[in-house]
């Protein structure tokens, strides 16, 4: 059970797109953002940069309004839009100049991509990862055949998949460290990648499933921490755990984007169960397809706050592994480990090779496919 409960901080569901509209150059004649607030009488609308900048953005009877289709790279196949048309929540790219030294855009153009089709195509993406991707530890790396080869973790045990990484066209993403956003993974390649890394890629399986053939893979260096809670600062939105395995408080970073889970007792009694025979002949409890009920696992758990943490909470926390040992950002928190009888983790020198690995699949927090 232990596996797949780490496994599944960071699996979650499968790559979503970040989808902040057609390419654009960073001018200022041109922003790229989120709508805030939309006043159709002043026909304004307040975006949010990528920068978090608030910026009134003004249109006008001579403005033209386009609706793009998400991961568009062009406006070829733009279709004609309205004010009335655009939403809070909405992904907007305007064009024009700014208006007054405050700040205000004066729009000539405008470019809409809904909030409700950006959802369904990370929907699409997100199974489409789930059908077509593997996850696990890189375990060597052959730079000359061109060639990964991954652990990835199966129901019974882990299974090593060789993969094609030098053919053409193949796209390289690496996480960056201190980072839970896809957005801030950076192009890379593949003499970028380590053992012990973890790595999704998307692509298709050999019949007998040893070899893979990659059209993008993403990558990165991870650490999972459990402990205690110690302290918590809900106003920093930080609490400190202290590490069961070095012993030392580590202090962890909750961001708005990291997934909080907790076991219930009863969650709780059926995966000690099957950790202990009842679940060998399958996946763990509530389901999950084979070779990637880990997913499914922390989908199941309910959501949790950092308000509803205490001091005594034993938590397993994922993370980028930063530079600073003390610190982490999470991407996944999962509380209520005493509900496991006994609360026994694979973490620390004693685990099993790639017990305490985590593939980096955290990547609907605004981690997405590149």
């Amino acid at each position: 059970m232990t596996t797949w409960l780490i496994a599944a901080l960071l699996v979650g569901p499968a790559p979503a797109t970040q989808t902040p509209g057609p390419a654009a150059p960073r001018k200022a004649d041109s922003l790229v953002g989120e709508v805030e607030t939309l006043d159709l009488s002043s026909r304004k609308l307040t975006v949010r940069t990528e920068a978090g900048a608030l910026v009134d953005v003004r249109s006008d009877e001579k403005t033209v309004f386009l609706k793009a289709r998400p991961g568009s790279s062009t406006l070829n196949d733009a279709a004609p839009a309205r004010l009335e048309e655009i939403a809070v929540g909405d992904r907007v790219l305007a064009r024009g100049r700014l208006a007054d030294d405050k700040g205000s855009f004066a729009a000539r153009q405008i470019v809409v991509m809904t909030r409700g089709d950006i959802a369904a195509k990370q929907d699409a993406e997100r199974a489409e990862w789930r059908r077509r991707g593997i996850l696990g530890v890189v375990s060597a790396v052959d730079p000359v055949k061109g060639e990964i080869t991954l652990q990835a973790r199966r129901l019974g045990g882990m299974q090593p998949i060789v993969i094609a990484a030098a053919r053409p066209g193949v796209r390289f993403r690496r996480y960056a460290a201190d980072s839970v956003k896809f957005s801030d993974a950076r192009p890379s390649a593949l003499a970028d990648v380590r053992v012990g890394d973890q790595l999704r890629a998307l692509g298709e399986r050999s019949d007998d499933e040893t070899r893979f053939v990659p059209e993008q893979i993403v990558f990165g260096t991870f650490r999972t921490v459990s402990g205690t809670v110690a302290q918590i600062d809900p106003a920093a939105g930080e609490l400190t755990v202290r590490d069961e395995e070095s012993g030392k408080p580590v202090r962890v970073a909750v961001g708005a984007d990291a997934r909080l889970r907790r076991i219930a007792p009863e969650m709780g009694a059926r995966l000690s169960r099957w950790r202990e025979g009842a679940g060998a002949g399958g996946g763990p409890p509530g389901g999950g397809r084979p070779g990637g009920g880990p997913e499914d696992l922390l989908e199941r758990l309910p959501a949790t706050t950092l308000a509803e943490l205490k001091p005594g909470d034993r938590v397993l926390v994922s993370s980028t592994k930063g530079s600073d040992p003390t610190r982490l950002n999470a991407i996944a928190l999962v509380a209520g480990l005493e509900a496991l009888t006994p609360p026994r983790l694979a973490t620390g020198r004693g685990a099993r090779a790639g017990d305490s690995d985590l593939p980096p699949d955290l990547m609907d927090l605004g981690i997405g496919i590149p």
